[in-house]
């Protein structure tokens, strides 16, 4: 299957959208480590000698945060791949769109807090890459 071409026009139109679950990615991610270390606490506490209930719902309601905040980023990462889109940087919210320019297949380049996609570079070329549309 050939992968959508998006203009950037098309990529514009799809901001709202990516804008909204590149946000929840970056908000997310940087949360991952600290509810990590959280569980692993949680885990060593609760298996030390006379620990009780308190300490396993402690363990379960770590596990649970952990678990819902990785959900949320395998979905919207999910539903970014399933409109054809890379995220590039998940501290900055940097993504590609495949479009076509001249002919040839390129990367129009959108980075979170920006208000359009009015950049592109060549493939592999990367964010030094970037030019103007």
């Amino acid at each position: 299957m050939t992968p959508k071409l998006y203009t950037a026009e098309d990529a514009n139109q799809a901001l709202p959208e990516v804008r909204r679950l590149v946000g929840r990615i970056v908000e997310i991610m940087p949360t991952l480590p600290e509810m990590h270390e959280a569980v692993r606490i949680a885990e060593l506490k609760s298996k030390r000698p006379g620990a009780g209930e308190s300490e396993e719902e402690r363990l379960a309601q770590s596990v649970a945060s952990l678990r819902s905040a990785e959900m949320a980023v395998a979905v919207a990462l999910r539903s970014l791949e399933a409109m054809n889109i890379t995220l590039k940087d998940t501290t900055t919210g940097l993504v590609d769109f495949l479009g076509e320019r001249d002919g040839e297949v390129v990367e129009l380049c959108w980075r979170l807090g920006e208000d359009s996609v009015a950049s592109w570079h060549r493939i592999g070329d990367g964010y030094p890459g970037r030019q103007p549309l």
